[in-house]
């Protein structure tokens, strides 16, 4: 029996469950997607893949997830995600936005053999919360998407 690979076309991912029911709790609260990105009826945002040259040990994906309220005082970005394997983790890494160009490893990825995985906030990851969630906080799981599969 001939197995056919799957394409990857996709992330999905809900980032933390907490904080989109707080930003929905708060009167200007606004939770955007744009960029390519989408949200999807699970509540997740859906990133699609830029490439799936898996070589390299990095899936990279487009789109912008953003929070903001408190009158702009509160402002979330999660953009450009990308899979990035090393030696021993996994890790989602996004766009840094406190260094143009850079990338920041917003959380660690527990990656299944079946595309998904729960992850926990990394210390750099915090810093995009001001402080509000701890390093190693369980944020939601990843979920890769491929062609013809939810």
């Amino acid at each position: 029996m001939t197995q056919q690979r799957a394409r990857i076309i996709g992330l999905a991912w809900g980032m933390h469950a907490a904080f989109r029911q707080y930003i929905q709790r708060i009167s200007d609260g606004e939770m955007l997607v744009y960029d390519q990105a989408s949200m999807l009826d699970s509540g997740e945002a859906f990133f699609p893949a830029v490439d799936e040259n898996t070589e390299t040990g990095v899936l990279r994906f487009a789109g912008t997830l953003h929070f903001s309220g408190h009158r702009g005082m509160l402002v979330v970005k999660i953009e450009a995600p990308w899979l990035q394997q090393g030696d021993d983790t996994t890790v989602l890494t996004v766009a840094d936005p406190f260094e143009s160009g850079g990338r920041m490893p917003c959380v660690t990825v527990d990656l299944q053999t079946d595309g998904t995985g729960p992850t926990w906030l990394t210390e750099e990851g915090a810093d995009l919360f001001m402080g509000n969630y701890l390093p190693h906080v369980a944020f939601d799981p990843v979920r890769i998407v491929w062609e013809g599969k939810n």
